[in-house]
């Protein structure tokens, strides 16, 4: 269990996602660039087998960006991308696709 002031530290923000692309040598992950407002950054997500590149780009999706960047096949990840499933399925965590939200917009 952690406490409320633990989750508070946790920061989410909603993101475009500009472009996706396979990573050479893996078939789990994705480098997506997003647009978080302020700033775009490039995010390796582990959801290849649930989407196609193309399928992600100009989508809405809720990011990690206080996450410390990690590297990943040689390619750093700034950031991390929520979804949901069992491994079998897996859905992006996203705004209510009729409420169109400025990229950056925060999650609470």
């Amino acid at each position: 269990m952690i406490t409320i002031d633990d989750f508070k530290k946790v920061e989410m923000k909603i993101g475009r996602v500009l472009s996706a692309e396979p990573i050479e040598g893996s078939d789990k992950l994705l480098k997506l660039q997003v647009d978080l407002g302020s700033e775009q950054r490039q995010i390796l997500s582990g959801i290849a087998k649930h989407y196609q590149p193309s399928d992600l780009v100009g989508r809405q999706i809720v990011i990690i960006t206080n996450l410390e960047p990690r590297v990943m096949m040689g390619l750093e990840s700034q950031g991390m991308v929520l979804a949901a499933g069992d491994g079998e399925v897996v859905s992006l965590l996203a705004p209510d696709p009729d409420k169109d939200l400025p990229a950056g917009s925060g999650v609470r």
